[in-house]
């Protein structure tokens, strides 16, 4: 049993000129007429282009793979979404083979942009503009000098946090642009 109440026993305390009522069986006027309503307004939404039908969960799940690896986490991503980060967990695990439509569309909207500011990011964007700064005599004291950082950089070679590289991204272009 897959733990829902059925139709039934659902609509039985529910007035007629509800579109449940009409699940369950009832064809009075108002019953026929909530389910016209309903189908109506999907009619709507599906020739407006806000088709909400269930879709492959495949290609979410390999954008959701590809901001993993730009910083950006699945819990990010929900939060951009506005999407439940447990919906955005099962997809990411494969255990949702099909999701909504609209849910769909609003992690496909979801950028690199979105990441948080302690995510990682990889390094060598970074070191290659405090390479530049230093090409330019800026020592590695006076950049440090200029991050916040006291008086050593001491940032991994592989990857740093995106607000790291946000902040020699900002340094290098008031001295270099």
């Amino acid at each position: 049993m897959n733990g829902l109440r059925p139709v039934e026993e659902l609509a039985a305390n529910r007035p007629h000129g509800v579109r449940l009522r009409y699940l369950a069986g009832c064809r009075c006027l108002k019953c026929r007429m909530a389910n016209s309503n309903y189908e109506t307004s999907r009619a709507r939404a599906r020739k407006a282009g806000d088709w909400n039908g269930l879709v492959d969960a495949a290609p979410v799940r390999r954008h959701l793979r590809r901001l993993s690896r730009q910083g950006v986490g699945y819990k990010t991503a929900a939060d951009a979404a506005s999407v439940a980060r447990s919906v955005v967990a099962k997809i990411c695990s494969g255990e949702r083979q099909q999701v909504r439509g609209r849910t769909a569309r609003k992690l496909l909207s979801v950028t690199s942009d979105a990441r948080a500011d302690a995510s990682y990011v990889p390094a060598a964007p970074t070191w290659a503009r405090i390479q530049q700064l230093q090409d330019e005599g800026f020592t590695k004291t006076r950049i440090a000098s200029e991050l916040g950082v006291g008086r050593a950089i001491q940032f991994r070679r592989t990857r740093v946090l995106a607000r790291t590289a946000l902040a020699v991204e900002k340094l290098w272009r008031r001295y270099m642009q």
